[in-house]
């Protein structure tokens, strides 16, 4: 028996992983034991004589904050981020929130923005850099803070020398390199002037009380925390919303990952929907965050990455005849091409290119709410829609995304029956699993993960997911993998 099936068989291991979860709100190693036991045998490789028993004893001793447990945190953690990631939702900030902050702050002269969860940094220092390349003079004279927190101490560590590696400034114009970082061998640091207003601190999103006006965690302009809540189970994560909506001002802006929307997110903010992205405004008090802002115009020139595709408009779809029924044996020939589900580099030849799917754009089911201020309507109209275009994987895709983000009807069954018309859908098995996990039913969720990554492992890094806002291949991979870290090959 090797040391992992040890710790695994220990009768304290248990205790552990409960109270790792509890203290850190870890939820995805729920159902991820092996993959907890590898990290705490990393933990114990040079504590050979160390029981279960006795590193239970040590973590409890020490709690969160100490240096063993901020070491096992580091083992369960993932640090691998970029600048300017998920452009599009920067470009809504640039578009529609930070004007608006600055209209309702212009006498204040005070702009506060927290990146929760901010890993290594790159998200921080991209607010920095985005507001003095885009808002230098109507900043000038204002005091602007930006806090970025983390749980992992050493993650925090490498925020504050802000000193990076290649990948997490891939696909930046040369000329903002040249302009935001000093090349320092094979690294690059951020200078200096794009450092002034940002500052980092360890905290902990579970536990640390909140507003936290000490630490600058309370009355925020903005909040982005992104890709945190998609890793915490339903308590934990409605407790976060609740806390990150206290933090914020009236008409605050939270900014969360493309998959961590849904009814709790609405129950408390204003999704308002701009090209591209969706981000949410909490309500001035005795406002009901019920129906969507109308969006503010993206006219503003934002700096994005270089994209390693152009988005191209799509081949006109040919009209499908409306199938009394649609049986297996159609099903096949009547999808659309599993490749399509995936948009390929245009600077790049690859033994069997890929067809251009439709570019991102907002989805048909919403535009009904934006309009009428209605989300009834809004789902009453992508019901219909999926109604006429049964053999539209995409269409019932969408509407299963609605259903989940409404907290209303059936939406498993949407995403299964876009997986019925075209089994390679990756983000379809995406979110069906994270549906599946949402509601406990923990063995269909993993089967599902596994699919959506068997779906994109033959796929070049760089392409882009269809559906996915901007998301690539190894950006989903790196999603996918965090659900089976240490459990699979």
């Amino acid at each position: 028996m090797n040391r992992i099936e040890a710790i695994l068989r220990d009768p304290v291991f248990p205790r552990i992983k409960a109270a790792v979860i509890g203290a850190t709100g870890l939820a995805y190693y729920a159902d991820k034991d092996a993959a907890l036991a590898e990290r705490i045998n990393r933990r114990l490789s040079d504590k050979p004589t160390l029981g279960l028993a006795a590193y239970l004893a040590q973590l409890a001793g020490e709690g969160p904050t100490g240096p063993e447990y901020q070491a096992l945190i580091n083992e369960l953690t993932v640090g691998e981020t970029f600048f300017f990631r998920y452009a599009e939702q920067f470009e809504a900030l640039c578009a529609v929130a930070i004007p608006e902050c600055l209209r309702r702050n212009r006498e204040s002269r005070l702009l506060r923005i927290w990146s929760a969860g901010c890993s290594i940094g790159p998200e921080a220092y991209t607010l920095e850099i985005l507001l003095k390349r885009h808002f230098a003079e109507k900043l000038r004279d204002w005091q602007v803070s930006i806090v970025g927190t983390d749980l992992n101490a050493s993650f925090v560590e490498t925020a504050r020398r802000g000193v990076y590696g290649n990948w997490a400034v891939r696909g930046l114009d040369p000329a903002v390199l040249a302009e935001c970082f000093d090349r320092q061998g094979d690294l690059w640091a951020v200078k200096p002037r794009f450092r002034e207003w940002t500052n980092f601190s360890v905290f902990n999103l579970v536990d640390g009380p909140l507003p936290n006006y000490p630490r600058g965690l309370g009355a925020l302009d903005v909040v982005l925390c992104r890709n945190v809540m998609i890793y915490f189970d339903e308590p934990t994560r409605t407790r976060l919303l609740e806390n990150l909506h206290d933090v914020l001002v009236p008409n605050g802006w939270l900014v969360v990952g493309h998959a961590e929307t849904g009814q709790q997110v609405n129950s408390l903010f204003t999704p308002v929907p701009v090209p591209g992205a969706t981000i949410y405004r909490k309500p001035r008090p005795g406002c009901a965050p019920s129906a969507a802002l109308p969006a503010a115009p993206a006219a503003l020139p934002v700096f994005t990455p270089s994209s390693p595709a152009e988005l191209k408009p799509a081949e006109p779809r040919q009209a499908e005849p409306k199938p009394a029924e649609l049986t297996p044996a159609k099903k096949r020939s009547a999808a659309t091409p599993s490749a399509a589900r995936l948009r390929a580099p245009s600077a790049k030849s690859t033994p069997a290119p890929l067809p251009t799917p439709q570019p991102t754009a907002p989805s048909p089911a919403r535009a009904p709410a934006v309009a009428e201020g209605d989300r009834a309507a809004a789902l009453d109209a992508c019901i219909a829609l999926a109604e006429r275009n049964r053999l539209d994987p995409v269409v019932h895709f969408r509407l299963g995304l609605l259903e989940e983000e409404l907290g209303v009807g059936d939406p498993i069954a949407a995403f299964k029956r876009a997986l019925y018309l075209d089994s390679d859908f990756a983000l379809a098995d995406y979110h069906l699993a994270l549906a599946y996990w949402r509601r406990g039913k923990l063995a269909p969720a993993q089967r599902h993960f596994r699919n959506a990554r068997a779906t994109v492992a033959a796929h070049d890094a760089t392409e882009l997911v269809a559906e996915g806002g901007g998301l690539t291949v190894a950006e989903l991979r790196s999603m996918i993998d965090l659900w089976f870290s240490g459990e699979e090959p």
